[in-house]
């Protein structure tokens, strides 16, 4: 599917440029196997493939109780960021991001997690350059599903939401896009069956798949 041209593309990080949220579920097998905890039911992964870590951490809490707990959500994100800072890029992520630059498009980045998070690997991939705003979530913009990073990178950018295009992995990425009045593209390996949250532009699964009218 060929889309209308955007006068800006906002992506989501995780999960669209890198692959962290498989190193988070990987960690915590890795971590729960090792000692031995056996929770009450399966690792809380959502749908669309990411960790519900609310109620993983509810879970700990009540089975290990909150010092014990604490002590490996510790040593998950010291291994987290660990892994995470080996992860190359995702597949077609390096060319969608020259073809960007070879046509004028401006980009743009409305994530979720923490500023040091996102800019620490933009800086160490070496795509910072490309992105003419990023917003992160903090104190001034709620996390996801809230609108607040979209709305931020518009206000950034000076762009409307119906001159923008944004491009998520996760339901909550989806919802918040929406929410603040973006058309949005779902990358995702969840199967066909599976439907978005709310309405989606297009479905890829990276953003090699991406194709935009003349």
């Amino acid at each position: 599917m060929r889309l209308a041209k955007p006068r800006l593309i906002v992506l989501d990080f995780d999960g669209v440029l890198l692959d962290t949220e498989r190193i988070a579920v990987e960690e915590w097998q890795r971590i729960l196997h090792r000692e031995r905890v056996d929770l009450p039911a399966p690792l809380p992964v959502r749908t669309d493939a990411t960790l519900d870590r609310g109620a993983l951490g509810a879970r700990l809490i009540s089975l290990l109780g909150k010092r014990r707990s604490d002590g490996l959500w510790e040593e998950f994100e010291r291994e987290n960021r660990r892994r995470a800072d080996e992860e190359p890029l995702l597949p077609g992520v390096a060319a969608f991001l020259d073809a960007c630059r070879r046509e004028g498009r401006v980009l743009a980045l409305a994530s979720g997690n923490s500023r040091d998070w996102v800019e620490g690997h933009l800086d160490r991939l070496g795509v910072r350059e490309h992105f003419a705003a990023v917003t992160c979530a903090g104190p001034d913009i709620a996390a996801k599903p809230a609108p607040d990073a979209y709305r931020a990178v518009l206000r950034e950018c000076g762009a409307a939401p119906g001159t923008a295009l944004a491009v998520e992995d996760s339901f909550a990425g989806l919802l918040a896009a929406r929410a603040a009045g973006l058309p949005v593209v779902w990358v995702t390996s969840c199967p066909p069956g599976v439907p978005a949250p709310t309405e989606v532009e297009s479905r890829v699964r990276d953003l090699g798949e991406l194709a935009f009218a003349a």
